[in-house]
């Protein structure tokens, strides 16, 4: 059996009318603001939805197909979250809040991701 942090995750994003785009984890127990999608990460998520205002993102630390890749460069101080470098893509960072230890129980080495759906 594979170990469950090596497994396949969806998260559910979505933009605001006023253009922030957020992850949707209903269960996390802090403020909505600590999941907007910033700093590279929205640039990120625009890529994937293609023009569109939400879009379901299958998560994984082992490569699979069609995966796009994200690197972790840096651990963010003094804020928290990660700096991570996108590989073989033209947005060079994406910086990743503390909520993605809720949501993957880590900062993962390699993300690898892809838009489902």
């Amino acid at each position: 059996m594979k170990e469950s942090t090596a497994e396949k995750r969806r998260f559910r994003f979505y933009k605001e009318p006023h253009g922030t785009w957020y992850i949707d984890l209903p269960e996390y127990p802090g403020p909505k603001g600590d999941l907007a999608m910033v700093a590279g990460a929205d640039d990120m998520l625009d890529y994937l939805a293609k023009g569109g205002k939400q879009v379901e993102v299958e998560m994984s630390e082992l490569p699979f197909d069609g995966a796009l890749a994200l690197d972790l460069v840096r651990m963010g101080e003094p804020g928290g979250g990660a700096y991570y470098k996108p590989v073989s893509h033209s947005i060079q960072s994406v910086w990743l809040c503390d909520v993605t230890i809720f949501a993957l129980q880590k900062f993962p080495e390699k993300i690898y991701f892809r838009a489902v759906g």
